[in-house]
């Protein structure tokens, strides 16, 4: 057993989503508690929780934090993250320390249909399931209104998700109560990109000052990938100029705000992603890539040698027009694409992902009178 734990966010973070419940962190691939926060902080999940992280072993629902720190560097680990606060956390307190970073999800209401989504994160998802008989019952939410009840003198850090947070008016107003209690707090939100209404806007905006605001663009692809990746209504050409929006402000002076994309890599973007690197990267909006987890079925390991090695070669040439050192937007071009290249690198093909992969395929295709081997040949080998 360890002296200290590995990981402080049992103590320091909170994830709590209406559809889901509780957790640490929001990177935490196993089982959440699925009750309100009150109930959380007296629970044995939160006892049982913290004593895993006194194990010499880390848990197997720390998988994200530790390929993140092997394959993406030490900054994008959520476990890092909480390190700052090392020797500054009472160990022994009940429920949490303090919340230094809280996840906020008030729903899952969402106007995108992603193949590597669920239904608790897509209202749509959650009906399409459930009228295609492969959820028997909507999802039950709970009442997280005692978010509104939560000390968050000592917060840092409140990311808002979704659900897309930009068309959830429950989202709207618990981003105006932390702009009116709380100004010393950072605000990350993260968007799909489809809404760039005045009104968000305006909401986003409040944010603009003090600690500042970071927007994180959920963007996988362009043109046809991203559309069946992300399927809705709202078209690529459309997101497009919505992020170019969203750039203006970031590019704005009078305002402290970051805008990235994040793009998750997924055993049908990174087969694609020939047909979408470039113009994805010449908007030239920091972009970084995150390793899909779940489902299985869209795991980069059900990716074929011999298509995972085209795509690490095509990056590999790509990169060859840049020279080092180089302004600031270069370096972000060169640090995607090295992410791209050692997502795939640390993927091992298994033959059980890629009969998730067809499985997962051909239910939504099913479902929406699609078919994934229209999308690009490679799929049609990989659909056998």
């Amino acid at each position: 057993m360890r002296d200290k734990p590995y990981c402080n966010a049992p103590w320091l973070g909170l994830a709590y989503e209406s559809t889901q419940g509780c957790q640490p962190c929001c990177e935490w691939k196993h089982d959440t508690f699925q009750g309100t926060y009150e109930e959380y902080i007296k629970s044995d999940y939160l006892k049982k929780f913290k004593s895993f992280m006194y194990r010499d072993e880390t848990h197997p629902g720390c998988i994200e934090c530790i390929h993140n720190e092997k394959v993406l560097g030490i900054s994008r680990s959520r476990r890092k993250y909480y390190e700052q606060w090392d020797n500054k956390v009472d160990y022994e307190a009940p429920g949490l320390d303090r919340i230094v970073r809280l996840d906020y999800r008030a729903g899952n209401k969402c106007n995108m249909m992603c193949r590597m989504c669920g239904p608790q994160s897509s209202s749509l998802l959650e009906e399409e399931e459930v009228s295609n008989g492969h959820i028997t019952e909507h999802i039950h939410h709970l009442d997280t209104s005692d978010v509104y009840d939560l000390d968050l003198s000592h917060c840092v850090e409140i990311s808002i998700l979704g659900g897309e947070p930009s068309i959830d008016l429950k989202v709207r107003k618990f981003m105006n109560y932390v702009a009116d209690n709380y100004p010393n707090i950072e605000v990350i939100v993260t968007t799909n990109g489809t809404n760039a209404s005045d009104k968000w806007f305006k909401t986003l905006l409040r944010f603009c000052t003090g600690p500042g605001l970071r927007i994180i663009l959920s963007v996988d692809a362009t043109g046809p990938t991203q559309e069946f990746q992300r399927k809705s209504s709202i078209k690529w050409n459309t997101v497009k100029k919505n992020l170019l929006k969203y750039k203006e402000i970031s590019n704005n002076d009078e305002y402290n705000c970051g805008v990235s994309l994040q793009c998750t890599a997924t055993a049908i973007n990174m087969v694609t992603i020939d047909k979408w690197w470039d113009e994805l990267i010449s908007l030239e909006i920091q972009t970084d890539l995150n390793q899909v987890w779940s489902p299985q079925g869209m795991s980069i390991e059900a990716i074929p040698d011999e298509y995972k090695d085209q795509s690490i070669k095509f990056i590999k040439d790509w990169l060859q027009q840049f020279t080092e050192p180089c302004d600031y937007a270069t370096k972000y071009k060169i640090q995607a694409g090295k992410q791209a290249i050692k997502i795939l690198t640390n993927s091992v093909y298994s033959k059980e992902m890629h009969n998730e992969f067809i499985i997962r395929q051909n239910r939504y295709d099913g479902f929406r009178n699609e078919n994934v081997r229209d999308l690009d040949e490679r799929f049609k080998v990989m659909m056998i």
